[in-house]
C-alpha cells in the first residue's frame, strides 16, 4: 500500500469517530460535520504519511475550525455563553483524550425516529459511512440533488437532539434502521455502485467493525446475529467472487 493509500485509508477511518466526539461535545451535527470536513481537507493537504496519532491530529484541527466557525457571525453570539467551547484543545494533551469510539452513538443518532428512513440512511451512510452525495444517490436511485437536499433537511432536524444511547421505548425502531444502513454500506462495499474498483474492502470492513461493536452492545438480539452471520458468510467468500 502507498503512502498515499494510507492516508487515504486512515482519512475514511478516523472520520466518523471524529465527527461522533464534536457531536457528543457541541451537539451541532450540521456545524460539526463542516469541521470534520476541513481537518480531512487539511490533512489531506499536510501529510506525507500518516502521523504517529492520527486521532489527536484531527480531532485538534477539527475542534478549532468548529471554534472558528462559532467566533464568526451570529454563531458567535448565541455560543459566547459557553466559553469552554471556546478554547481550542492542544495538541500535547490529546494523549488518551476522547480514544474512545462514538461512532456507534452517531449511528443511532443518524437513525433518530423524528428523520423519515430515506432520510436516516442517507444521513447515516454519508456521515458514518464516508460516502459522497454521488455515490449514495446511485445506491438509494435518487438524483444527487434530491439527495443533497434530504441529507441539509436531516441534519437540520437533528439540531438540539441529544447525543448517545437512544431511550429503551426508541431502540427497536433506531435499530431496524441502524440494520438496514449497515447492510447497505457493507453491500456497496462488497459490489460497489461506482467508481474504478468492484469491491471497496474498506467500506465492507467498516460495516462489519460497526455491527460487531452493535452484537456487542445487544448480544441477544436474533437480527443482529444474523447481519453478522451473513456479513461473514459473503466476506469471506470475496476473494472467490
Amino acid at each position: 500500500m502507498t503512502a498515499r493509500s494510507a492516508i487515504e485509508l486512515q482519512l475514511r477511518e478516523q472520520a466518523p469517530r471524529i465527527l461522533g466526539v464534536l457531536v457528543r461535545r457541541h451537539g451541532d451535527f450540521d456545524r460539526c460535520e463542516d469541521a470534520v470536513q476541513e481537518a480531512l481537507l487539511e490533512a489531506h493537504l499536510a501529510w506525507r504519511d500518516v502521523p504517529e496519532r492520527p486521532f489527536g491530529w484531527l480531532l485538534t484541527v477539527a475542534e478549532r475550525r468548529f471554534v472558528d466557525g462559532l467566533r464568526s457571525g451570529a454563531a458567535r453570539a448565541r455560543r459566547e455563553q459557553s466559553e469552554a467551547l471556546l478554547e481550542p484543545l492542544a495538541t500535547a494533551g490529546m494523549d488518551g483524550l476522547d480514544e474512545q469510539d462514538d461512532t456507534l452513538s452517531l449511528l443511532f443518532l443518524c437513525c433518530h425516529p423524528d428523520l423519515p428512513p430515506p432520510s436516516q440512511i442517507a444521513l447515516t451512510l454519508r456521515a458514518v459511512g464516508g460516502l459522497t452525495t454521488d455515490e449514495i444517490a446511485r445506491t438509494l436511485l435518487v438524483s444527487p440533488a434530491t439527495l443533497a437536499q434530504r441529507i441539509v433537511r436531516a441534519k437540520a432536524r437533528l439540531r438540539g437532539v441529544t447525543f448517545g444511547e437512544p431511550p429503551a421505548p426508541e431502540r427497536g425502531p433506531r435499530l431496524a434502521a441502524v440494520l438496514h444502513v449497515l447492510y447497505l454500506l457493507f453491500t456497496e462495499g462488497h459490489t460497489t455502485s461506482s467508481g474504478p474498483d468492484l469491491v471497496r474492502d474498506d467500506l465492507a470492513v467498516e460495516a462489519l467493525r460497526l455491527t460487531r461493536r452493535l452484537r456487542a452492545a445487544i448480544p441477544d438480539d436474533g437480527e443482529v446475529q444474523g447481519l453478522m452471520a451473513l456479513m461473514l458468510l459473503i466476506h469471506a467468500r470475496r476473494a472467490a467472487a
